[in-house]
């Protein structure tokens, strides 16, 4: 039988070994805390060194084409961290800034272009809270907080700070929000500010704005500058893509324009409405951007 004494001694030392845990419970929650979301967002916004490393492929792909090409129009789905990945990888390849001469995307409303002047070009630090007015006045403000759009303008503002001012790319506000018909807006502003002064740009906008029929820029202008703009967006069914076209777990510039592809129905690896439309893949696109087995996520916009 244990003495008083020695249970109480027992007892005692049982509550310090408590006590001692919560304190080590409580630090460790503390320290995830506080780590947590900056993990997050590490993760969610900049592309990993392997993930860069593996869209180089991708990357050369597309920089080859503005050697034909004055505009190409990298179509997004909204809030996809892949689709963030690559135009980041794509403007920080040491080539693109002597490639091109405009960015213009669709998260900045015109009405601010002053601003993305003064951040972009003239390399002026700006914190969250006076950038974000650029992409919260542009229409789809909700889908815009995603962090992953302040990471590509920010990006966009580290490649031009080694350059000296005649040599920086200049980014241009692609949304009116004054303007209710924003495919007129678009193919104005890109015909006039782009392909009317004989420039190279990177177009960024949602892929209904990418594709080669009218509904889109670039089919919009053909006739106008033929040959002068090139598309390239994601599958939307993934997995038919990679049935058709045989892909592995690589990432991979797929060609359609100038190719037997461009014939492909499109309905069953595109979203287009419905799956009984007859657009083949040519109607639709110059090039599809795979990313093998790079699992996408949705990135969701900030909490105010």
């Amino acid at each position: 039988m244990i003495s008083k004494r020695l249970y109480n001694r027992y007892w005692i030392f049982g509550i310090m070994i408590g006590i001692c845990l919560i304190a080590f419970v409580s630090h460790g929650s503390e320290k995830f805390s506080l780590n947590a979301p900056a993990q997050t967002q590490s993760i969610s916004i900049e592309p990993s060194d392997s993930i860069r490393s593996r869209l180089q492929g991708v990357v050369s792909g597309i920089l080859a084409v503005w050697d034909k090409v004055d505009v190409v129009c990298l179509g997004e789905d909204h809030g996809s961290k892949n689709d963030s990945d690559l135009r980041i990888a794509l403007i920080n390849h040491p080539d693109f800034v002597r490639k091109v001469d405009i960015i213009i995307v669709e998260f900045a409303a015109i009405t601010h272009q002053d601003i993305l002047d003064r951040f972009v070009l003239e390399g002026e630090d700006m914190p969250r809270d006076m950038l974000k007015v650029v992409w919260q006045d542009a229409h789809g403000a909700e889908v815009w907080e995603s962090p992953i759009y302040e990471a590509f303008l920010r990006s966009a503002r580290k490649i031009n700070l080694p350059l000296p001012p005649e040599q920086r790319v200049r980014l241009l506000a692609g949304d009116n929000p004054d303007e209710a018909n924003r495919g007129r807006f678009i193919r104005e502003e890109v015909s006039r500010q782009i392909l009317s002064k004989g420039l190279k740009a990177l177009a960024i906008y949602g892929a209904g704005h990418c594709v080669c029929r009218g509904m889109g820029f670039p089919g919009e202008l053909e006739s106008q500058y033929p040959g002068k703009i090139w598309s390239v967006i994601g599958f939307y069914n993934v997995e038919e893509g990679r049935r058709i076209f045989g892909l592995g777990d690589e990432p991979k510039l797929i060609t359609i324009s100038g190719t037997d592809k461009a014939e492909l129905p499109a309905a069953k690896m595109f979203f287009l409405g419905r799956y009984n439309d007859p657009a083949t893949l040519g109607d639709i696109t110059d090039a599809i951007v795979y990313y093998g087995d790079i699992k996408d996520t949705k990135t969701n916009p900030d909490k105010p």
